[in-house]
């Protein structure tokens, strides 16, 4: 007899390969998305057949032929799933536990040799089989005992005539169900007698059934139709990642939460998140964000081409355009940006404020300074250690960050200096907006804005090793700007290999000029009046700084500019901070209020004439 082309050709790929598996192995290892749910045709009928793995098994074991099939798991034991003539009620009953305390792992080599070497056709499907024990230790006893039974059981099956559409004898097969393939050890798995399959996540085919059939129960539901078929597209476009499970949870939500099916994406967000208030959706971001140049202009100074660049992706983000290029656009981040330019303009500053002016709130960023990543093995603080190592339990800072607060701005300093292997796990993150970390969790970073920052292209080493300016400062922008453009292209697509990393980029790379002697200059009352601010709430005395003492700071900050703004800020620290610290530390208890009039220098450095 031929197998039944009308139904099992119809099965998913994984449930054919373990059909051919029977003829050909005893043994069969399924892994891979396992907690997901499983479309099966129906015969005569245009809507599938929902069904959990373990009883996809079942089914296709029953479509084999076989009329006897046993399931155990460590909660419930052994039962029937299929017994048309007895055999797997017999079974049961001659290997049940001999002691009430007995666990599943005490009894099932009994229960696997009395179905392998049964003269009647027999399966057993032994399901969440990698919680048998409590962790991965194959050498606990009876967790030996059963893996070396069923490594012999491998090696002696024989096989039964099976009254079905297979054209030879069939192994009594034994079925386990497994988290990963590493749940088994490998010198049972990695012969040629056990067969292991991987269930894949849905595809988009799967999503768009398992979205058709759900789409009618939604709030507001059209009737078939051009606009339910674009619904049910969305549905499933949005769901890239996700499992079919997910796509049947996330209804229930948008039910629950009487969100309308036209506003399908709202509740895969949610359900994404966990979060039902939307900050992109906000009003008040429009407003917030029309603003921005001004509010960020104050915030960063002599930088309006980067403020003005950086505007427009929010612009972009805030309208929903995102990755609207792109069919699964709206799982990316919300928005990305890529700061270059010299050190000390404003790159960090400008993404603090960006993301005080997003979200409302200071808290709303979190920062990774790239040069703690220049190691591959780094990559376990930001997703968590793998399974089997030190900390696998506790996660990954980037990834508990993200979990823990969704809507946030995430900054990778000074990018280049991270191992090109860590900078791999961007790529999923730019294009699919999700990461798994090292406990299997999947985050999501959709609602997520990423800036990196890099100082690429602004020195470059000669001949002799020296440190030289590629441009020097005071260039013309556009010149500052091609050649630190043309060095971020040239490192991620020939120094270390990455040109997909820098499409995913794209076009949000943002440039900063270097600080010019006017920005200086408006640097410095900035960084004095913060001073005096500071000296006030911890001292209470109220300081005035003479217009000489600024000159003279502007002066020396001139002579800094190639650090940026950083060397403005050491220049006011060194000449006003340390001494006017000293001077303020001599002082009477109870003064009140100083002046700085001067600054000189003695034999401790600089100092400071109060009055």
């Amino acid at each position: 007899m031929t197998p039944d082309a009308g139904s099992i050709d119809e099965l998913p790929a994984w449930l054919r390969e373990i059909d051919v598996a029977l003829a050909a192995n005893p043994q069969i290892l399924v892994t891979g998305n396992q907690r997901d749910l499983v479309l099966l045709p129906r015969p005569q009928s245009p809507h599938p057949r929902v069904s959990s793995v373990v009883d996809a098994v079942i089914s296709l074991l029953s479509t084999a032929g076989h009329t006897s099939v046993i399931v155990a798991d460590p909660v419930d034991g052994a039962r029937s799933a299929i017994d048309s003539d007895g055999v797997a009620a017999d079974i049961i009953a001659a290997t049940a536990p001999s002691a009430e305390n007995e666990r599943l792992l005490d009894w099932l080599p009994r229960l696997l040799r009395s179905v392998v070497m049964s003269t009647l056709p027999c399966c057993v499907v032994i399901d969440s089989a990698s919680r048998l024990t409590p962790d991965s230790d194959f050498s606990e006893p009876a967790m030996h005992t059963l893996l070396v039974t069923a490594e012999k059981l491998l090696v002696t099956a024989k096989r039964v005539k099976v009254a079905g559409p297979h054209r030879t004898p069939l192994y009594n097969t034994v079925v386990w169900l497994l988290d990963r393939e590493s749940d088994l050890p490998h010198w049972l798995i990695g012969g040629e007698l056990a067969r292991v399959v991987s269930i894949p996540a849905p595809g988009m085919s799967q999503r768009t059934i398992m979205a058709a059939s759900h789409v009618a129960s939604l709030p507001d539901a059209p009737e078939p139709g051009p606009l339910f078929d674009d619904i049910v597209a969305r549905y499933a476009s949005q769901t890239s990642g996700l499992t079919l499970r997910s796509i049947r949870e996330i209804n229930r939500l948008a039910i629950d939460r009487l969100i309308p099916a036209s506003a399908i994406e709202d509740a895969i967000r949610t359900f994404r998140v966990g979060v039902p208030d939307n900050p992109w959706q906000d009003p008040a971001l429009r407003k917030r964000i029309k603003d921005g140049p001004k509010h960020l202009e104050g915030k960063v100074l002599g930088q309006p081409a980067a403020v003005r660049k950086s505007v427009d992706i929010l612009i972009r983000s805030a309208m929903g355009l995102t990755g609207a290029h792109a069919s699964s656009g709206g799982s990316r981040p919300q928005g990305v940006l890529f700061f270059a330019g010299p050190t000390g303009v404003g790159k960090t500053e400008l993404a603090k404020a960006i993301a005080a002016l997003v979200f409302g709130r200071e808290d709303a960023f979190v920062r990774f300074d790239m040069s703690e990543f220049s190691s591959e093995h780094a990559e376990a603080r930001l997703i968590g250690a793998p399974p089997g190592y030190t900390g696998f339990n506790s996660g990954g800072e980037l990834t508990n960050a993200v979990r823990q607060q969704p809507f946030r701005l995430v900054l990778f300093d000074e990018i280049e200096k991270a191992h090109p292997r860590i900078l791999d796990k961007f790529l999923q993150i730019l294009e699919d907006g999700r990461l798994t970390d090292g406990t299997g969790a999947t985050v999501f970073f959709s609602e997520t804005l990423l800036v990196f920052t890099s100082n690429l292209g602004v020195y470059r080493t000669d001949e002799f090793g020296t440190r030289v300016p590629v441009v020097p400062r005071g260039s013309e922008f556009r010149e500052v700007e091609s050649a630190i453009r043309e060095a971020v292209g040239d490192h991620f697509t020939k120094e270390i290999g990455r040109p997909e990393l820098l499409n995913r980029i794209g076009d949000n790379i943002v440039v900063f000029d270097f600080i010019s002697e006017s920005t200086a200059r408006l640097l410095v009352p900035k960084f004095v009046d913060n001073v005096v601010s500071r000296v006030a709430d911890a001292t209470g005395i109220d300081v005035t700084v003479s217009d000489s003492v600024h000159q003279r700071l502007i002066s020396e900050a001139l002579t800094k500019l190639d650090f940026g703004g950083r060397g403005v800020g050491t220049t006011v620290e060194s000449l006003l901070v340390n001494p006017l610290a000293r001077a303020l530390f001599d002082l009477p208890l109870g003064t009140e209020s100083v002046t700085v009039e001067e600054l000189g220098t003695d034999a401790g450095g600089w100092s400071v004439v109060l009055r």
